[in-house]
């Protein structure tokens, strides 16, 4: 792939997955709020129109297989970038590393909160979602792209 191309088709994905997570979340989230509350007039796009048949607990803990699915795409989007725009293997393991440790991490928060504390949301609630959120975006590419590019320049220097 000619490295013009790179940059430009990564992002695009990026924004994609962006844009469709976005779009997906907050739809389900209206729904869940109409629901909730009784506001059977809130209209969702003709493409999520599946979801009014779809009963709140389904809809709500389907949002953490969609936010599984999306951390694995994002996994994979920022994998092949850094794989594709980097020249060293090195980081590709530490993408590996970076996105364990992230899954581990909001894991062991959702645990916690829901074995010691008989809840899935709080404190631990809200870091595994911020940690979640560092994985379902472009930062650890970018990220890595950057130290790469430094690195390099390093290794060129010395």
């Amino acid at each position: 792939m000619k490295s013009g191309f790179k940059y430009p088709i990564f992002i695009a994905l990026f924004a994609i997955l962006g844009f469709s997570r976005e779009f997906l979340f907050v739809n389900i989230n209206n729904q869940l709020y109409a629901i909730y509350y009784g506001h059977p007039n809130l209209h969702l796009p003709q493409s999520l129109s599946f979801l009014m048949k779809l009963d709140y607990s389904t809809m709500y803990y389907g949002k953490y297989v969609l936010t599984v699915l999306y951390f694995f795409l994002y996994f994979l989007t920022t994998y092949f970038a850094v794989k594709l725009i980097c020249d060293t293997k090195k980081f590709t393991r530490w993408i590996i590393y970076i996105y364990s440790l992230l899954l581990i991490l909001s894991g062991i928060m959702m645990a916690y909160n829901y074995i010691f504390n008989n809840q899935l949301d709080g404190d631990e609630y809200t870091l595994s979602r911020w940690l979640m959120g560092i994985a379902q975006s472009p930062l650890v590419a970018f990220f890595m792209i950057a130290t790469s590019s430094l690195y390099k320049k390093l290794q060129d220097q010395n």
